[in-house]
């Protein structure tokens, strides 16, 4: 297995600091993070971008481990659900330009108002009209574990199921399943065999009102890798014991300064993966 940043661990850099894609890239090349993930909503002009963060990939020997997009098949009208699938389209393009073959995709979040069973539908008919073109283009799209309509290793490996591609697999993110009430390890025993891709991350139990709301209506606060109620090392010796060689990739979600954050639990992680 090997190691990757995600720039979602440094949002709020971009968001509020000014960052760019590029600046992500340097302060992983400064660091000694040679593989990366990278995201759709940090384009700030992609067309001029693009060409230097190839150019600065290509020069400094790193890889993008996958380029995830922020599709969401969960709405009612068509047109929306037609847009979401060009999003994983355009994702698919430009994960050929980074040379990954992995894009991240999600499936969606469950609206107020809508049914849960029609939301799941229009999720796997979303994916069904995009997995011809991943297949085509030898990408696969794994399908990250989110929300309520598949956050929890059941739901993802039903929509996988019903949607019939190898080309759909799973991201197994090992943090997010504790948001649904599911332990990451009863999760990987329902996806360990559809895994294309792995976040790493780690929550704690909050105070009421903190952080991010559970469906047990417990609260949690991501933090550094390791300090946490996730039993990280522990699931990464499940991933490894499957066979799994791909890319885990770390998306620090924890408050205060991010570069900490990032180094500090990279720093853990090491321990676990060279």
């Amino acid at each position: 297995m090997k190691l990757a940043v995600s720039m979602w661990s440094v949002h709020r850099k971009f968001f509020h600091d000014g960052w760019n894609v590029l600046d992500f890239l340097d302060f992983c090349r400064e660091h000694g993070f040679s593989n990366v993930e990278l995201l759709d909503v940090f384009w700030k002009d992609q067309s001029s971008e693009l060409p230097k963060v190839k150019d600065f990939l290509r020069k400094n020997g790193m890889t993008v481990a996958a380029y995830a997009v922020s599709n969401d098949f969960a709405k009612e009208a068509a047109s929306d659900r037609e847009k979401a699938a060009k999003v994983i389209l355009n994702g698919i393009e430009l994960a050929k330009e980074l040379e990954t073959q992995v894009v991240r995709v999600f499936a969606g979040d469950l609206k107020p108002g809508s049914e849960f069973q029609n939301s799941v539908g229009y999720i796997v008919e979303g994916f069904r009209s995009v997995v011809a073109k991943a297949e085509a283009e030898g990408i696969v799209l794994a399908l990250e574990n989110h929300g309520k309509l598949a956050g929890k290793g059941e739901q993802v490996r039903h929509i996988i199921r019903e949607v019939g591609s190898n080309s759909l697999r799973s991201t197994f993110d090992m943090g997010n399943f504790i948001l649904v009430d599911q332990t990451a390890l009863r999760a990987f025993a329902e996806l360990g065999t559809l895994v294309a891709h792995v976040h790493v991350k780690d929550f704690k139990q909050a105070n009421h009102g903190e952080g991010l709301q559970g469906v047990n209506e417990k609260w949690f606060v991501s933090t550094v890798c390791g300090l946490g109620e996730i039993p990280i090392s522990e699931v990464l010796r499940k991933i490894r014991s499957s066979g799994y060689d791909g890319y885990v990739s770390l998306e620090y979600e924890g408050d205060g300064d991010e570069v900490s954050g990032v180094l500090d639990s990279m720093e853990y992680l090491r321990k676990y993966i060279n």
